[in-house]
């Protein structure tokens, strides 16, 4: 594994860690409603798949024309694709 592979995946399961424990310290009433809110987002995706789909391959798209090391700026794609697909003026886990 190359090392910018190896520095990717640390960051990565390092934001999923800090995300569950944010998520986890959450009171119940905020978690409940951020679940809700995922449920609800989600529903309209699968509702909407053509659409999503032709997002999803454009944000893929972006990807692959970043350079093969450029881990960070692939990161910033998948976050902006996330924030584009789950966003909403709450912001939950921040």
């Amino acid at each position: 594994m190359a090392k910018s592979t190896t520095i990717a995946a640390i960051i990565l399961g390092a934001s999923a860690g800090v995300a569950l424990l944010r998520f986890f310290n959450m009171p119940k009433e905020e978690r409940d409603a951020f679940y809700q809110h995922l449920k609800r987002r989600t529903d309209m995706l699968l509702d909407n798949a053509e659409e999503t789909v032709e997002k999803v391959e454009q944000f893929m798209d972006e990807i692959k024309y970043k350079g093969e090391n450029a881990w960070i700026d692939k990161l910033l794609v998948l976050k902006k694709m996330f924030k584009d697909l789950y966003g909403s003026e709450q912001h939950y886990l921040l």
